[in-house]
Order: structure tokens, then C-alpha cells, then sequence
């Protein structure tokens, strides 16, 4: 197996000299005003995590009741959004 004159390879190759750009050794701070999609976001969690505590409870209503298990959990599902939607048709219609 012959060697490669790898120096050769080196000569041949002209590089090219790209200017130096002076960058600043600092970055200015610049603060996160947006307060609104923060707010949304947590209301986003408030939201879920309501539903699901709204869920158990009317499923353990529903249960208690001697319904079938498919009935109560689709009825508290169901009544679970229902709740959910009312709340922000009602804080929508208070806000206006």
C-alpha cells in the first residue's frame, strides 16, 4: 500500500483570510415585560387541573348513586366540561 504525501495536499490548498469581527464581551440585559403569556399559561393549568378535580368529585357522586361505572364517569366528564365552559362564558360576559 503506497504512502499519501499528505504535505503536498497542504501546499496546494490556499486559505483564505476572513476578517476578525470585534463582537462585545457583554450582552445588554434586556428584561421579560410580557406578563400576559404567563398569566395564560398558568390559567391553561388552572383549567386542567380544575377539570380533573371536578371530574373525581362528580364521579364519586355518580358512583355513590349505584350508577353504572361507563355512565357516571362519561356523565361527570360531560358535567366536568359543561362546568369549565360556564365559568369562562360567565367571566368572558363579566369582563365586557
Amino acid at each position: 500500500m503506497a504512502l499519501r504525501d499528505y504535505q503536498r495536499y497542504q501546499e496546494d490548498y490556499v486559505y483564505q483570510e476572513l476578517p476578525d469581527e470585534q463582537l462585545p464581551l457583554y450582552q445588554e440585559y434586556i428584561p421579560e415585560s410580557d406578563v400576559a403569556p404567563k398569566l395564560s399559561e398558568l390559567l391553561f393549568f388552572f383549567n386542567i387541573a380544575t377539570f380533573c378535580v371536578l371530574t373525581a368529585i362528580f364521579s364519586f357522586v355518580f358512583l355513590s348513586f349505584k350508577l353504572n361505572t361507563f355512565i357516571a364517569i362519561a356523565l361527570a366528564l360531560t358535567l366536568s366540561f359543561a362546568t369549565i365552559q360556564l365559568y369562562r362564558f360567565i367571566s368572558k360576559k363579566k369582563s365586557k
